[in-house]
């Protein structure tokens, strides 16, 4: 019976809980929380799985190794060792068939606490000591494609040691196939997902998002509640070009029936500026959400949302749409409880403010990075 995998799911800063709740919604039982990740035990099944499933993830990883490397030659040495070792294998997929040198690669590296910092050099001293083993063992080296390798690698170093990894993903999970056009600094969707999970949603009453920009809150609503993988619009993964793929049983895992919300979908998004709003449009057209969105050019302020309560999702536009500061918080806590009583609320809350002074006590308060952003996803029950 072949080994389980070291398998890693990454994420934003602050998503680490969330992204947790996912995998035990997906039964993996074996999980351990990390610092922008989450690690955990499975099969290539399981690497599909989460791949297609998973909505706060950014990438999933299959760890390779990991050996001690205080400097360059150790890091090269432990790298070369690894091609070397043709008996070592991961779920069924050997080290001789993973490392042929007709497939392509890359390496990517980060580091931290260690004394090799120079990401550019490690990820230098990684490729040399793969391709020079390969040399060694079949007379010829892997290519390097850095925008479209079989091979995407990852090399972390903390603290002098070295941890390999397989990116299965290959393209971020946050790219979902739906944006088609943007406006200036959408939110990623992975952190639009991030929202809609943390307000504890159960799918009913209309959706509302009255600074809806390019309509990423309201897609990632949308797919939650009508039971879409987030993956089901992509093209592809990283994964479908390994040796072990297999087609049938991933069709069978996009076949797995995805807890769906209620029934009569509603999604109502408000825009002051025209691009935004025929960004939006575009975008949640693609995403097969056209005919449940209602779209209005106009003011949030003056935008009156539909009787039956529901879901409030807000991303104020930090400095452009949203002038003047504290006051401005506290003009959108009195939209909030003066128009929508009733309702869950969620906002994700950036700038130097943070929703500080927005006038209510949140029910929940996250902390995240939204891109080179602190920001808090904050959520609200409004009476």
């Amino acid at each position: 019976m072949s080994k389980p995998l070291e398998l890693v799911a990454t994420c934003a800063l602050g998503l680490e809980g969330l992204l947790e709740e996912e995998l035990a919604r997906l039964g993996v039982a074996d999980r351990a929380r990390h610092k922008g990740a989450i690690g955990f035990h499975g099969d290539w099944r399981d690497v599909w799985r989460a791949n297609w499933r998973l909505r706060t993830a950014n990438r999933v990883l299959v760890t390779l190794d990991s050996w001690p490397a205080e400097d360059g030659d150790a890091l090269a040495a432990g790298a070369g060792r690894l091609v070397a070792r043709r008996e070592r294998s991961w779920g069924g997929l050997d080290c001789t068939t993973l490392f042929q040198p007709h497939r392509t690669l890359a390496v990517r590296a980060t580091s931290s606490a260690s004394v090799l910092r120079d990401v550019r050099w490690i990820n230098l001293r990684v490729k040399d000591g793969l391709v020079d083993a390969q040399r060694q063992a079949y007379g010829r080296r892997s290519s390097v494609d850095k925008s479209s390798p079989d091979l995407p690698l990852r090399i972390w170093l903390h603290k002098d040691r070295a941890t390999l990894l397989l990116d299965t993903s290959g393209e971020p999970l946050d790219r979902r196939g739906y944006r088609v056009q943007s406006t200036e600094a959408p939110v990623r969707e992975t952190i639009a997902a991030a929202c809609v999970l943390a307000s504890r949603w159960d799918g009913s009453g209309p959706v509302v998002d009255p600074m809806c920009g390019s309509g990423s809150l309201l897609a990632e609503a949308g797919s939650l509640v009508l039971g879409r993988a987030p993956g089901w619009l992509r093209t592809g993964w990283s994964f479908q070009r390994l040796p072990n793929y297999d087609q049938e049983r991933f069709q069978a895992i996009r076949r797995e029936p995805i807890p769906a919300g209620a029934d009569g979908l509603e999604l109502h998004g408000v825009d002051r500026s025209p691009e935004a709003i025929e960004a939006a449009r575009a975008n949640l057209a693609q995403a097969q959400l056209g005919e449940h969105a209602r779209l209005v050019c106009g003011d949030a302020f003056e935008f009156q949302p539909p009787a039956t309560a529901g879901l409030l999702l807000v991303n104020p536009p930090y400095g452009t749409r949203l002038e003047g500061g504290r006051d401005q918080w506290r003009r959108l806590g009195d939209l909030m409880k003066q128009r929508y009583p009733g309702w869950r609320a969620v906002v994700l809350a950036g700038d130097t403010d943070r929703g500080k002074h927005i006038g209510l006590r949140p029910s929940q308060r996250m902390p995240v990075r939204n891109g080179p952003l602190d920001a808090r996803i904050l959520v609200f029950d409004l009476y």
